[in-house]
């Protein structure tokens, strides 16, 4: 986990504090992320690759091939929510 260290004034001495960056949400198969007039789904995800679709009202669209953090970068950047969990796997 990534820190970064900020300067804190108290009534007379400086210090140093560590804040912890939450790392981003990581991405699983079934997954439906929401932005403003966009959705995407998470088709599969792979090592460093991930299958996904965005769409806006439609379902037939193709299937696209990211890397796992551009995937996750874009979803922070325009602000994606996650509305659909994905369904956990059942092992026999």
């Amino acid at each position: 986990m990534k820190t970064d260290l900020i300067m804190v004034k108290r009534a007379t001495t400086l210090k140093k504090v560590a804040v912890k960056k939450r790392p981003p949400l990581p991405l699983a198969k079934g997954q439906l992320w929401k932005m403003d007039d966009k959705h995407i789904e998470i088709m599969e995800v792979g090592k460093t690759l991930t299958h996904y679709r965005l769409f806006q009202s439609q379902k037939r669209v193709p299937i696209s091939l990211g890397g796992i953090a551009a995937v996750q970068a874009y979803l922070k950047t325009n602000g994606a929510k996650l509305i659909r969990k994905p369904v956990p796997v059942k092992v026999a």
